[in-house]
């Protein structure tokens, strides 16, 4: 069985967003048990509503303002249009922060031209939860933090050291991974590359009991409209605890929607075995 997510109109822009992810994967490092590409690379519910994709509102949205000012807390709130009815409010109690390049700050989201991509008087919104509560995902403005220098890249190995450390990764393996990311890091420093956090768009992404909720957009659509001042430079093993806690979000994920693709396929006479590829 094979899963496609949906996708914007513009085949152009997704195709040139993917390639753009896809470089930007080469930076990070992901467990080898749950192998995860940036959103618009290959690979990538328990729901009120059960779905086997993420939900994707970002037609929908029409605003929204997210607060991570408490370290390891997202709070706020959005507005999503429905057909028919009046706009949907969404409050936020999430785990996580945001990614580095707005990490401690407060953000706005809009939309001016907000639809619903559902034309028979039914809304896309139908059972999703006024009350997201669970864990941030990915949530980026797409800013860079400057370019490449060697002490980024000495942060970003002993991110590495980390990651090898808890997936049992040693010897001959480890050194072979750590040389080719040294080479990885080096050829960025040469070519004076920006360095991003995660992509190079607004990104956000959580995961709640409407399972994973991805809302991709334009760089007019995020405004970033309160910042507490310099925050903290998070410590490579804090950078290595978010993106752990980002994967373990993503497992759950994947574990309730093959749980419930498994269950329909035994409802539907079949053997409850699945396979697939899930595309965002």
């Amino acid at each position: 069985m094979w899963l496609h997510g949906d996708k914007r109109g513009d085949k152009g822009r997704v195709s040139r967003r993917a390639r753009r992810l896809c470089k930007a994967a080469e930076t990070r490092t992901v467990s080898p048990h749950i192998y995860r590409l940036p959103a618009g690379c290959t690979a990538r519910d328990k729901t009120l509503i059960p779905k086997p994709m993420a939900w994707r509102p970002y037609e929908n949205l029409i605003d929204g303002e997210l607060d991570n000012r408490t370290p390891g807390k997202i709070t706020g709130w959005m507005r999503f249009f429905r057909n028919e009815q009046p706009p949907l409010r969404v409050t936020f109690d999430l785990e996580g922060d945001f990614h580095e390049d707005i990490r401690g700050t407060v953000i706005r989201l809009s939309n001016p031209n907000p639809s619903d991509r559902k034309r028979d008087g039914g809304t896309y919104m139908d059972g999703f939860n006024p009350m997201q509560t669970g864990t941030a995902g990915d949530i980026t403005a797409g800013l860079t933090l400057g370019p490449w220098t060697e002490a980024l890249a000495q942060t970003l190995m002993k991110k590495n050291e980390f990651s090898w450390d808890e997936w049992g990764i040693h010897g001959s393996e480890r050194e072979k991974r750590r040389q080719d990311f040294s080479e990885r890091y080096r050829a960025h420093i040469a070519a004076r590359d920006l360095y991003y956090p995660y992509v190079q768009y607004p990104y956000v992404e959580w995961y709640s009991v409407n399972g994973r909720v991805v809302l991709e957009l334009d760089q007019s659509q995020l405004e970033v409209v309160k910042v507490v001042g310099p925050h903290r430079e998070k410590t490579p093993e804090e950078l290595f605890e978010g993106a752990k806690k980002r994967e373990k979000a993503f497992g759950s994920f994947l574990g309730g929607m093959v749980e419930s693709l498994s269950r329909k396929n035994r409802n539907n006479g079949g053997d409850g075995n699945v396979t697939g590829i899930v595309v965002s």
